[in-house]
């Protein structure tokens, strides 16, 4: 269409591609602040010419080719990866803290102390073997000693509880999500499967997968209308057809199983909640193995190989921590407690055998120690050093800094993976970020070209009156 009436359809044409390109440009400011919204961009381009016969072609204005969503796919992928490892390691460093604090080293009040207390009492009975008040600091200190294991293993128990179910929350959490992405699977399809581009939608799916690799490490692909399927551990959780749920295994406690299949996840907050309950079950064990050392070394001597009476009882489930505690007889009767040498006659002045159980502050047992093969010797009442073995303080330190290394690599990578985190962040919002004082350029340039357009219309509607009423016979 050429002449007046071609004028006129390309400046209305010019004015209903401006107003899109406004109403665009203002949902994408309105959307500033919304979180994981991506900026959207109007493609404008030359709508088909009409050929003029003799002349060539004249242009018949301007018509939207799409809107399209401003996104890097690598770098969203890349942000998703690596806030997955920072909710790992964010998670690991919480609840390790948790187990720090539980050990509460060094202080005045942790078993460390306690067990020096317990030492220094059998030392003070050594030299004073006849004051029963120093009997009764004995059975105190250890009391006191086996009180603090009893706690410590009561919390990293409830610590353990409470990790599981954290993990138990994360995967009703997971499931929702992949629920809630199953269903923008279905919109997202009809609206590609009828050429529409579904923008908006497309910002939920990728908000979503988001927190789905947050929760545990996922991978990602896509199909030709746009729609995710996703995988953990290498087992199907959400395709075009199917959906699965991931569930909680009981035995090992925090394991996942997707179809009834263990999986193995690399990163997200559950991988978190796992490492951290591996090194909870490692101080648990460790702890135990403590109160079965102390308590069978400081039994032998007492005892004097098996001969008189334990000063420690033991429970019989490994669970040695919660267990240990004072000989009932020896609370109701602190002389029982054997400081001298004979233990079935008291020779008064002697505390020989109280100075050999406070030497085994400087023995070297094995963890767990093997009772059956500990080498006592009856004449000097010590027990051999074993080879490649440690002291109760040694290896109750070397467990209590093992963690603090544990917990000062986890704050570590957190610091480094936020630091890549706010660094992707910034990639992205580069790309799809909405940045108001484009906008607000944006808008002034489609206002002039809105009004330029509203201008040639009434030009051309003058130019119709002239032609119109103004000419003719």
């Amino acid at each position: 269409m050429s002449g007046l009436f071609g004028t006129l359809n390309n400046a209305t044409k010019g004015l209903n591609v401006q107003q899109s390109a406004l109403q665009t440009t203002s949902h994408n400011i309105s959307n500033a602040n919304t979180e994981g919204y991506s900026r959207q961009k109007v493609n404008m381009v030359a709508d088909n010419p009409y050929t003029l016969g003799g002349i060539g072609q004249l242009g018949t204005g301007v018509r939207i080719a799409s809107i399209d969503r401003i996104v890097d796919p690598y770098v969203n992928n890349q942000l998703r990866n690596e806030n997955s490892s920072l909710e790992m390691y964010n998670k690991k460093s919480e609840v390790l803290g948790q187990l720090e604090g539980i050990f509460n080293e060094p202080s005045t009040t942790g078993l460390n102390n306690n067990l020096s207390k317990v030492f220094s009492s059998w030392t003070y009975l050594g030299s004073n073997p006849e004051l029963a008040t120093a009997k009764t600091m004995v059975a105190q200190n250890a009391e006191t000693f086996t009180d603090t294991l009893h706690h410590m293993s009561n919390q990293i128990d409830s610590l353990h509880e409470d990790t599981v179910q954290d993990i138990e929350k994360n995967v009703i959490d997971f499931n929702a999500k992949v629920q809630q992405l199953d269903s923008l699977n279905q919109q997202i399809f009809n609206m590609t499967s009828q050429g529409q581009a579904p923008n908006d939608l497309l910002d939920q799916q990728d908000k979503l997968l988001g927190e789905l690799t947050g929760i545990a490490g996922v991978e990602a692909s896509y199909d030709k209308f746009n729609r995710v399927s996703i995988t953990v551990g290498g087992e199907s959780v959400l395709t075009e057809d199917s959906i699965a749920k991931m569930s909680v295994a009981t035995d090992p406690a925090g394991q996942l199983t997707v179809n009834d299949k263990t999986v193995d996840i690399t990163s997200g907050n559950i991988k978190g909640s796992q490492e951290a309950l591996s090194e909870i079950d490692t101080k648990k064990q460790e702890l135990n193995e403590l109160a079965f050392t102390f308590a069978t070394a400081v039994n032998t001597v007492h005892s004097d190989g098996g001969e008189g009476l334990n000063f420690f009882e033991l429970g019989t489930d490994g669970n040695y921590a919660a267990s240990i505690q004072v000989n009932k007889e020896i609370l109701a009767d602190v002389s029982k407690v054997n400081a001298g040498k004979n233990i079935e006659s008291v020779v008064g002045g002697d505390g020989t055998r109280a100075q050999a159980i406070a030497a085994l502050q400087n023995t070297k047992l094995g963890y767990p120690v093997d009772p059956t093969g500990i080498e006592y010797d009856s004449d000097t009442m010590t027990i051999k050093n074993q080879v490649g073995g440690s002291t109760v303080s040694g290896a109750y330190n070397d467990s209590v800094t093992q963690m603090g290394i544990v917990k000062q690599q986890a704050d570590n990578m957190v610091d480094s993976q936020g630091s890549l985190v706010s660094l992707l962040e910034a990639r992205r919002d580069s790309v799809s970020g909405v940045s108001i004082n484009e906008e607000v350029t944006n808008t002034i340039t489609y206002q002039s070209a809105f009004e330029a357009n509203s201008r040639i219309i009434s030009v051309v509607s003058e130019m119709l009156d002239t032609l119109i009423n103004r000419t003719g016979v």
